[in-house]
């Protein structure tokens, strides 16, 4: 017989939130490993002792968490699936009859609590997974990811413009009226109906293209719209170009987790974070592997006078090497003569130092072993120069030794895992985080976002690092069999 299905809504319901969550689900287990109650103290200073009772900060933190564990990049978004899912209400304390919070509450306590709020709320989960032993300290990975700023290309302006004077009231009504002429007092049926001007909208575009065509830089142009992102672009004519902030981060290689945070303007350099990041770390670093941008002069020193071995390919400005010619490298340097060694065993003495480049040293060779050498062809840049130069940084002992590691084969494997480390969290964080583009505008409301987002994904961590029930169970069946068996006896189940 078939059924109906009967729509009758009940007056009482046995009704429990808690036995409706499954036990695997991510906000129970959540729940399990952190309690959020110290977010309280992390803010107690932002609120006044008298006036009507608030939001519960803790419950703020949770209303925040469900959105960037679950990817909900809008608020108001997430406030309304927030009073619709039961899973999310059991998280924050809410039971079925009472009104969750409105959106409006996120953005008045992040304006209220500052991104050092965050930033501490980040360090306080962070000091969770180092007590889990998912932080070792041993080796980390540094990278960096752009995050697209919550403003359009068409916001960019010439900064000429933000600093020309207002005008005064005279001048306005003036150019007013200069640019709105006063027509004739002929009727309007009279008055000859011309067809409107750029009815295709091709001077727009003509201004676009010319604007697109000329290089834009962040000395010449900003956003109006937000104007602490910078300007970035490519070198393919490909990729447009396009406001950004920059993610800097580290990874500790044990358990994946982000052990610091910094977030920049899109134009800062990578290489220039690199001692922040070290100094920020939570354990003692022993290692640290990134690519090529790091690998700079002041760099490889600082990380080997802080006992750290980088793990860092040099980088090469374009146009230091000519194909078909012999490399530096092919050169050996000898510290006791302070001379370099041509492959046909000639050297290369110290010459006057430049005056452009006082961090190097210059190194010459003698014409006469040049012009007899039988490697001419492939060491000279020209037949008009007679002999070789090269050129030595006075850290270049530093950088020397980071190439001697690069060559072993530990090294090898460490710069194949920053691929599967660094770049999947790149990867996770804006694909299942909703960091591939800005929610706010503005350095600090971007700053607490990206503090959030590595938040939640260190939760995600010690989530990770939880027994299933089931093994649990497996553990305990075998404890008791290994406990039967000193007696002789065997389990018997009914």
């Amino acid at each position: 017989m078939m059924g109906i299905k009967s729509t009758q809504e009940k007056m009482y319901y046995n009704f429990s939130l808690s036995k409706r969550l499954p036990e695997d689900h991510l906000l129970r287990k959540v729940s399990q490993v952190i309690d959020l109650s110290f977010v309280r103290a992390l803010v107690a200073d932002k609120y006044s002792h008298t006036g009507q009772p608030s939001i519960d900060p803790e419950v703020i933190f949770k209303m925040m968490l469900i959105g960037y564990l679950y990817g909900i990049t809008s608020e108001r978004r997430l406030a309304e699936d927030i009073s619709l899912n039961m899973g999310y209400m059991w998280f924050m304390g809410y039971d079925l009859d009472e009104p969750t919070p409105n959106h409006s509450v996120l953005s008045k306590a992040r304006s209220r609590y500052g991104k050092e709020v965050f930033e501490q709320f980040f360090q306080r989960i962070l000091e969770q997974c180092i007590k889990a032993g998912l932080v070792k300290g041993e080796k980390v990975y540094m990278d960096s990811t752009y995050i697209q700023a919550n403003a359009s290309r068409d916001s960019i302006v010439p900064r000429q413009d933000a600093v020309e004077p207002l005008l005064s009231s005279k001048e306005y009504v003036e150019k007013v009226f200069a640019e709105n002429p006063v027509e004739d007092d002929k009727p309007e049926e009279i008055k000859e109906q011309k067809p409107p001007e750029n009815i295709n909208n091709t001077e727009t575009k003509e201004n676009r293209d010319l604007r697109d065509s000329n290089p834009l830089s962040n000395k010449t142009h900003f956003s109006k719209t937000d104007p602490e992102c910078s300007i970035v672009s490519h070198k393919s004519p490909m990729l447009p170009v396009k406001l950004a902030y920059k993610e800097h981060f580290t990874v500790d290689e044990h358990k994946r987790v982000i052990t610091a945070v910094k977030v920049t303007p899109g134009a800062i350099s990578d290489e220039a974070l690199l001692p922040t990041l070290i100094r920020e770390q939570p354990c003692p670093v022993k290692e640290v592997c990134a690519d090529t941008k790091y690998g700079t002069y002041d760099n490889y020193k600082y990380l080997y006078t802080q006992g750290i071995t980088p793990t860092i390919p040099p980088w090469l400005p374009s146009g230091t090497s000519t194909p078909g010619r012999l490399d530096k490298r092919e050169y050996t340097y000898d510290s006791k003569t302070d001379t370099y060694i041509c492959p046909s065993g000639k050297k290369l003495t110290r010459g006057k130092n430049p005056l452009s480049y006082p961090t190097f040293t210059k190194y010459l060779s003698q014409k006469e072993d040049c012009r007899k050498c039988a490697l001419s062809n492939k060491c000279l840049r020209d037949n008009k120069r007679n002999r070789r130069t090269l050129y030595r940084h006075m850290d270049d002992v530093f950088k020397e030794r980071a190439m001697e590691h690069l060559l072993t084969d530990e090294a090898q494997e460490t710069m194949r895992k920053r691929k599967v480390y660094a770049e999947w969290v790149n990867a996770e964080s804006k694909t299942r985080h909703g960091l591939r583009r800005a929610m706010f505008r503005g350095l600090e409301q971007t700053t607490i976002q990206v503090m959030m987002t590595a938040s939640a994904q260190n939760l995600k961590r010690l989530v990770a690092q939880m027994p299933a029930p089931t093994t649990i169970f497996k553990e305990l069946y075998a404890n008791f069999c290994y406990f039967l068996s000193f007696l002789g006896k065997q389990p018997v189940f009914a």
